[in-house]
């Protein structure tokens, strides 16, 4: 009968426990946010009003391309490039014109003529990555703004495919 007396006079170490581990992850809350508010004074809440008003129609938007640009698609250029063993290409571009450009056709036709000829002068070492890539990238953008006299303002590659 002792024993089960003394067993009722010890406090539950359990509760205790928890009750402490509850005080801890409250504290960490609290300091973790005060140390984020400290640390970042200059965020805006993401509900806060834009500060960029809508950019009137005509004007340049903060991309690459005006808005009223014109996405016009070239047919997939394939032809072999200049390396042994035989490398066939498949280049999927487009090509971005001002809007109200005439004579679209005839720009997409030369553009693509640029391409076929600009491959075949290259080899697989050439294109090979990361820098080859953006080498390809860059001549023939460089190619295409010569060719449209203006009206082009950029190139797109949508894909290429070696094999």
């Amino acid at each position: 009968m002792a024993k089960d007396k003394q067993k009722k006079d010890e406090p539950n170490s359990g509760g205790g426990f928890v009750i402490a581990a509850l005080i801890a992850i409250v504290l960490g809350a609290v300091g973790g946010g005060a140390y984020g508010y400290l640390l970042m004074p200059d965020a805006k809440p993401q509900n806060s009003e834009p500060t960029d008003k809508a950019a009137p129609p005509g004007s340049p938007t903060a991309g690459r391309f005006p808005s009223d640009a014109i996405e016009l698609a070239i047919p997939s250029v394939i032809t072999d490039l200049n390396s042994k063993p035989a490398v066939r290409a498949r280049l999927d571009v487009s090509i971005i014109v001002v809007h109200g450009t005439p004579q679209t056709t005839t720009l997409v036709g030369e553009v693509r003529e640029d391409v076929i000829a600009y491959l075949k002068g290259l080899s697989i070492d050439d294109i090979q990555g990361v820098r080859g890539f953006q080498n390809l990238r860059e001549q023939l953008d460089d190619r295409a703004r010569v060719r449209g006299r203006g009206a082009i303002l950029g190139l797109l590659i949508g894909g290429l495919v070696l094999e």
